[in-house]
């Protein structure tokens, strides 16, 4: 990890709801509003666009844990704006806080956490 890796730095992803992202996607029966894996994802790519450009060569950040909150619906259509924010750093263990905003209001918010990780040493261990 390079040193300018700080608490502060953030980043925002913005991604407009398709019919993909909806819980209906997959049933018709259920609601046509956002669904909470998408939102998570939204803000887990903004923790990983806070953290990436501050990586030495052969590092990557991979998702260890997430603590969120899904406060509204969202429908088709709109925007979402996805943010992070580095709260604390703890060696190789990066805590973000994330939300993630619609066109009209905060529709979901909590922490994430991520781990600084060596990619050839990580692929090692998984081609055992």
């Amino acid at each position: 990890m390079k040193q300018t890796l700080i608490e502060g730095i953030s980043a925002e992803v913005r991604q407009r709801v398709v019919s993909q992202h909806l819980v209906s996607y997959q049933d018709a029966r259920l609601v046509p509003v956002l669904a909470s894996p998408w939102m998570l994802s939204f803000m887990e790519h903004a923790a990983y666009n806070a953290i990436q450009p501050h990586l030495d060569a052969g590092e990557q950040s991979v998702g260890v844990g997430f603590q969120f909150e899904h406060l509204a619906a969202t429908p088709a259509g709109s925007t979402v704006t996805a943010t992070a924010r580095i709260t604390a750093i703890d060696g190789r263990k990066i805590t973000l806080a994330i939300e993630a905003r619609d066109d009209r209001q905060l529709i979901g918010k909590g922490t994430h956490v991520r781990a600084v990780i060596d990619m050839e040493r990580f692929k090692k261990k998984l081609n055992r």
